[in-house]
């Protein structure tokens, strides 16, 4: 099933904010940085790479 999913930036966009809840933020910049790679317009961009960089360093 992940493999169907990943292509598609939201699965990687929503597994992001979930591993970040986890306090797993290594993980989630990880799934950001995929996520913002594979959204296809400027706005959702934007926006993940926003959220990925609110994340603790």
């Amino acid at each position: 099933m992940v493999a169907v999913l990943d292509g598609y930036h939201a699965f990687h966009a929503v597994r992001a904010d979930l591993l970040r809840r986890l306090g797993r933020g290594g993980e989630s910049r990880v799934a950001y940085d995929r996520a913002i790679g594979l959204a296809g317009n400027p706005a959702e961009r934007a926006y993940l790479t926003r959220r990925r960089d609110q994340l603790a360093s």
